[in-house]
């Protein structure tokens, strides 16, 4: 992780370093990581598995530099893709300053899950500083359950602090940020200010686009999807943005075009405002639907997309 970047020169008591998100699928990590950016990094959906790689959020603040790093949930690999998500969480884990586990309340409220359990064995093995953040506590019928499930959760571990937070709403986010950055070590700053994501273009717009396709298909659909943008065409009015969307088999291909093609242009429309907003000019983008068999256990398949 560090390793990939040019690290500037220390500056006097700037407090710097990397912040794993780590949990289950669907439990809020996305959310959060745009949340403490202050912009949006990482795309969001209700369906588990929408992150399928890394992705880095800068916040710059008084004296500090913290890099959100949300990963993919953790999950046991079914195949070669879930097994590259599962390699780069352990990676974000040894690689981290500081780790940041998140729960989904609602799902904890009962009892703590074998998922959860699993992952906060993963963040103790790693033997780096760790906080919990009870996510999603505006679900809760009251917020004083969120008072056992924290009692559970503090067995499972030597946390440093554990809050009971709302991703979607801000509660005890500050306070959040607060403790992550006091565990960070003085160090440099590793991205100018300014920065808030070193994703590269093309795959956030593949991730806008993506975004998009997963709101709007049906369920068997959204994991057999993929996004590769072809090529940007910045012409003086307008940029063109050449996407395809790849799916596994022909049947998808006809769910992700819908009837008259009604499915691919609400995804288009819909992906098309976010990238003029990242992007400030006006877009044209170009959607094709792909069949790609098996492109889930094609490893160069998956190096093209960046996974």
């Amino acid at each position: 992780m560090k390793g990939d970047l040019i690290v500037g020169a220390e500056t006097n008591g700037l407090k710097s370093g990397f912040v794993a998100v780590v949990g289950r699928p669907n439990v809020g990590k996305s959310t959060l990581v745009n949340r403490l950016v202050g912009q949006k990094v990482s795309i969001t959906s209700p369906r588990p598995q929408t992150t399928r790689g890394p992705i880095r959020g800068v916040r710059n603040g008084p004296g500090y530099q913290a890099i959100f790093v949300d990963t993919p949930g953790s999950q046991k690999p079914r195949d070669t893709l879930r097994a590259r998500m599962q390699e780069q969480v352990l990676d974000s884990l040894s690689e981290s300053d500081t780790i940041l586990f998140l729960l989904d309340a609602p799902q904890a409220a009962g009892e703590v899950g074998t998922g959860d359990r699993y992952v906060a064995r993963l963040v103790a093995e790693s033997g780096t500083p760790a906080i919990v953040g009870i996510n999603k506590i505006d679900l809760l019928h009251n917020r004083a359950q969120a008072l056992p499930i924290a009692e559970a959760v503090a067995a499972l571990g030597d946390w440093r602090e554990i809050f009971p937070i709302s991703a979607t709403d801000g509660t005890n986010v500050e306070p959040l940020l607060e403790s992550v950055v006091g565990l960070l070590p003085k160090g440099p700053r590793y991205f100018p200010e300014g920065t808030i994501t070193d994703y590269p273009e093309s795959l956030i717009l593949g991730e806008y686009v993506r975004e998009k396709a997963l709101n709007v298909l049906r369920e068997e659909v959204p994991h057999a999807v993929a996004v590769e943008i072809e090529d940007v065409e910045r012409k003086e009015s307008v940029t063109v943005v050449y996407a395809v969307i790849h799916v596994e088999r022909a049947t998808q291909r006809m769910i992700v075009l819908g009837k008259g093609g009604k499915t691919i242009k609400q995804i288009g429309t819909e992906a098309r405002r976010d990238v003029e907003r990242l992007l400030g000019t006006r877009i044209y983008l170009d959607l094709k639907v792909k069949v790609s068999p098996g492109w889930r256990s094609d490893k160069k398949f998956l190096e093209r997309l960046g996974l």
